[in-house]
């Protein structure tokens, strides 16, 4: 005879679950020691390179500037704001207008 259905389907989404875990946390601490061997010697070509830089003037190039222009659409609603309002409707009384 047969188990439950429930009870297999549950255990093989702890399975499946147990896999992406252990797959994520593998992959994490094999970029993570990646990177730290990768920039050890990066660091010391770095430091070489900063020393030589310091001793330069630190001030930055005279008529250096920076300038952002920001241009907003005629009625631009923000995404949000609009996410807000769908969930205020789905959420809040038949009643009352969000």
């Amino acid at each position: 005879m047969r188990g439950n259905p429930y009870t297999a389907w549950y255990r093989r989404m702890s399975v499946v679950y147990g896999l992406g875990t252990w797959s994520l946390l593998g992959s994490l601490i094999y970029v993570c020691q990646r990177m730290t061997k990768s920039s050890g010697g990066e660091e010391d070509q770095k430091h070489g390179s900063t020393s030589k830089m310091l001793s330069e003037p630190s001030e930055a190039p005279k008529g250096f500037y920076m300038e952002t222009i920001v241009t907003y659409k005629e009625n631009f609603v923000p995404v949000a704001e609009k996410i807000c309002s769908y969930w205020k409707s789905w959420t809040s009384d038949r009643g009352t207008k969000p």
